[in-house]
């Protein structure tokens, strides 16, 4: 019984493909760090970060488009202050504007 346990914890070496402990952190034979291979993702953590990515896109994009807007709108209107204040309250309100989406798409999509 003890020779049946032992051989279930043995794995073969993603590197060199000698038997290594499971838990093992390096590979004895060859000195591999990661025996078991490397980490591969489920399809729900790479689900969550495709969203979590395209979530920062959004938030700069509208950081970015509000901004532009803003400082726009601030040069045709008035002068080189304007044209900054304008793109900082555009900056202020793209950044919660964003925010919102995210929220939403993860709520609702």
């Amino acid at each position: 019984m003890g020779m049946i346990q032992r051989r279930q914890e043995l794995i073969g070496c993603h590197d060199c493909g000698e038997e290594v402990s499971f838990s093992a952190a390096a590979c004895p034979h060859c000195g591999s760090r990661e025996p078991s291979g490397p980490y591969i993702q489920s399809l729900r953590e790479q689900r969550r970060h495709r969203i979590e990515e395209r979530n920062d896109q959004t938030l700069m994009g509208m950081l970015v488009l509000c901004t532009g807007i803003g400082f726009f709108f601030g040069s045709v209107t008035g002068g080189a202050w304007a044209a900054f204040g304008y793109g900082l309250v555009g900056a202020i309100i793209g950044v919660p504007a964003g925010f919102i989406i995210n929220v939403s798409r993860r709520l609702f999509g």
